[in-house]
């Protein structure tokens, strides 16, 4: 929270960007800008992985901008994220008009979109509905675009349509530079050389081929990261650290950026659900290829990722595998390596030869939301582990994961069999045995599994001594009010507004408990099993 926190001063100017730009528009000019919020907006649909044209039913217009104004830009929870990005990128009917105050639900949704990071994403909605009529929201794309390095796409729109001064200006000057047309990027800049010297300094590098001797403009928005890329100028230090979608997605790609850190930002982007796992799967094999001088620890988590594609004997995979695994469980960094562990195995059947494994890939496969390769490789695990009273506590382990996902589809569950896995968790860890306990009976009862009251041993209560987060009470009692409206789309945003930035394992149980079954009950099961299972491996079940 306190990186956040440091970011919030180097991300605010690009973030309010769309306010600032909407500003500066002139009356004639926004009074053509249609009225996205009269049709529907997006490019998935139920068919396509999007919800029912009908998700906005039962809420108010007014109800759904704040909302959408109030979405986290990184939740720590990739279920949730991805739920909320499905909910604005899904062709849904709007909300009847209520005299509710600008911004529309449209330009909210470009924003939010923008600060997720989501600039191809956020272009293919706005591309759908013509939105490039609205230079703000026009100028919104090409900054989105540029801050994750998509410079001809950004610059097609600069070519095609009117921005808002001063970002046209800057945008303008960029796209001359990526089109080689130095001399006429040099002559449209001349204004900044009083107004904005610092970017200018960029563009007089980047056009005469000087030695990169500047420092980052204090404004870094699409425009500036592009200029530090084609001047050959490290961002700043505070940028690097920072949290921000944008930022993040955007140095991943910076070539200014040494291999080692720019991994160092993936695995926080990773970490942070802003950058998959597949990507980050990419830099790891890169770097492993390239013989990229790393980090002890980061270069095993390479390692493992690189052997798991390329496998070609089942002891090259297992060793890599158990060594990164052992050294990571428990760690900040755990669910990101089980993503990108699991994403690498995708292509491996569950053979035999691989069953030392198979417990890791199936925690893996669990953070991804995969249960049919869960329930490949638990068939394999359950074979190595059949003979091997080792083997099978280890598969204990495992197990409440297991019945939480729903692979198994159980609605009961004998209380012996919770018994002995509460066992093995007080055996593990004794002193952190009573709140896991009691996590796992609130997520058992929250995926629809029926476990009376007392008959088991697990705690019933919130252990003392635990320090944990509740949301907002009016949030949570809007979910439920949502919730029991089947009111799906509001009961998605209010999920990811209830947990905002907050790290998993600070949730508390009874939080998750009613966020879970909220989503459940608007039809949204895959996304709170699957929230149940990133909140359990955070706290070490």
């Amino acid at each position: 929270m306190n990186a956040l926190r440091a970011s919030t001063a180097l991300a605010a100017p690009m973030l309010g960007l769309f306010l600032a730009v909407s500003v500066a528009m002139t009356g004639p000019a926004v009074a053509q800008v249609p009225d996205f919020d009269q049709r529907p907006t997006g490019f998935l649909n139920a068919k396509t992985g999007g919800m029912a044209a009908d998700a906005w039913a039962g809420t108010t217009l007014a109800t759904a901008k704040r909302l959408v104004s109030a979405l986290p830009a990184a939740p720590r929870s990739r279920a949730l994220r991805d739920l909320q990005f499905k909910v604005m990128v899904s062709e849904l009917t709007p909300p009847a008009p209520d005299g509710s105050p600008p911004p529309g639900l449209f330009a909210r949704k470009v924003e939010k979109l923008a600060a997720m990071g989501e600039a191809e994403n956020l272009n293919e909605m706005v591309r759908s509905v013509g939105g490039y009529a609205d230079p703000a929201i026009a100028a919104m794309v090409v900054n989105a675009l540029m801050m994750v390095g998509a410079k001809d796409g950004a610059c097609a729109i600069v070519r095609s349509n009117p921005l808002p001064q001063p970002f046209a200006l800057r945008a303008d000057v960029v796209c001359k530079l990526v089109a080689g047309d130095n001399a006429g990027a040099l002559a449209a800049a001349q204004p900044l050389r009083s107004s904005d010297p610092a970017f200018y300094k960029l563009v007089d590098i980047a056009a005469n081929g000087l030695s990169p001797a500047a420092s980052a403009p204090a404004l870094l928005d699409g425009p500036a990261m592009v200029m530090l890329d084609l001047a050959y100028v490290q961002p700043s230090a505070a940028a690097i650290r920072s949290t921000q979608p944008p930022m993040i997605r955007s140095q991943v790609v910076h070539r200014t950026l040494p291999p080692v850190t720019r991994l160092e930002i993936a695995e926080r982007g990773e970490a942070l659900a802003v950058i998959e796992a597949t990507r980050l799967g990419d830099l790891y094999l890169d770097a492993v290829r390239d013989g990229v001088a790393m980090p002890a620890p980061m270069a095993r988590r390479a390692r493992l990722v690189a052997a798991a594609r390329g496998a070609s004997n089942a002891q090259q995979l297992i060793s890599s595998i158990a060594a990164v695994y052992g050294e990571e469980r428990g760690g900040a960094l755990f669910p990101t390596v089980a993503r990108a562990g699991a994403q690498a195995l995708l292509s491996l059947p569950p053979k035999p030869e691989y069953a030392n494994v198979a417990q890791e890939a199936m925690r893996g496969f669990l953070l991804l939301g995969d249960k049919q390769q869960t329930k490949a490789w638990m068939s394999l695990a359950l074979s190595a582990a059949f003979n091997d009273a080792r083997a099978m506590k280890a598969l204990d382990r495992l197990m409440p994961l297991i019945a939480i996902a729903g692979v198994d589809d159980r609605k009961r569950m004998p209380a012996e069999e919770l018994n002995r896995w509460y066992e093995v968790m007080r055996q593990d860890n004794p002193a952190q045995a009573p709140l896991r306990g009691y996590l796992m009976l609130e997520l058992l009862r929250a995926v629809g599994i029926d476990v009376p009251q007392g008959s088991t041993t697990l705690p019933e209560a919130m252990p003392g001594g635990a320090r944990l987060v509740m949301p907002a009470p009016a949030t949570m009692q809007s979910l439920q009010v949502a919730g029991n409206g089947r009111r799906r789309a509001e009961t998605a945003l209010l999920a990811s507004i209830a947990t905002g930035e907050t790290a998993l394992s600070d949730l508390h149980p009874v939080a998750v408990s009613g966020i879970i079954r909220a989503l459940r009950q608007v039809g949204e099961e895959n996304a709170g099993r699957l929230f149940a299972i990133e909140i359990a491996i955070a706290h070490g079940l």
